[in-house]
């Protein structure tokens, strides 16, 4: 019992040995052949690594343009935002001079309307100075006429009277312009006067 299973052993160390050398002769041939065709190796390694570099390089451009992106969007809209601001606060200066000159304007209208209003009053307090100037004047001689009407005596013309003898029994002179009064205050011309004729004797101021 003792031998064969020592025998068996042997068998199998032996059967060992030769899987064991048959595997080392396969893996040497395969070492040959490699060696043995160095372009067909170079041409498995290329065919290996291209896509796998390729891929990686996708992977990698494509991430950088997606940041790229995330940037360009955020600058956008910081750009966007600050274009808004911008005009927001355009649109508040340009609303703020339009206040500011329609207040100018309504400002300037105020002042040009009291101006006017100034000057109607100015030329109706003159015109209404002029007219009670006017007024007291006529007034005036209204009243100098009708008092001299008043003061007016009349004197019916005799034979032998001159405008001499009239003028210096109601003027204490007959001198040449109290004889012009009597006839501008009756309408004659000459020295000549009717007997009869009611003359009217102006006073003597």
């Amino acid at each position: 019992m003792s031998e064969f299973n020592n025998d068996d052993f042997k068998r199998e160390e032996e059967d060992t040995d030769s899987e064991i050398s048959r595997a080392s002769r396969r893996h040497h041939r395969k070492k040959n052949v490699i060696f043995r065709y160095p372009f067909l190796s170079t041409l498995l390694i290329a065919i290996i690594i291209i896509p796998l570099a390729c891929l990686i390089t996708y992977a990698y451009v494509h991430e950088n343009a997606k940041n790229n992106n995330d940037v360009v969007t955020d600058t956008s809209s910081e750009d966007s935002s600050i274009v808004i601001e911008k005009n927001t606060s355009a649109a508040s200066k340009e609303t703020v001079s339009s206040s500011e000159k329609a207040k100018e304007e309504a400002k300037k209208a105020k002042a040009e309307k009291e101006k006017q209003a100034k000057a109607d009053e100015e030329k109706a307090e003159s015109e209404r100075i002029v007219k009670e100037e006017a007024d007291a004047k006529a007034k005036a001689e209204s009243e100098s006429q009708a008092k001299a009407e008043e003061l007016a005596k009349s004197y019916t013309v005799k034979a032998g009277d001159t405008l001499y003898n009239i003028a210096l029994t109601h003027y204490g002179s007959g001198n040449a312009d109290n004889q012009q009064l009597i006839r501008s205050a009756n309408g004659i011309s000459g020295n000549s006067i009717p007997v009869g004729t009611v003359l009217t004797i102006p006073p003597n101021n």
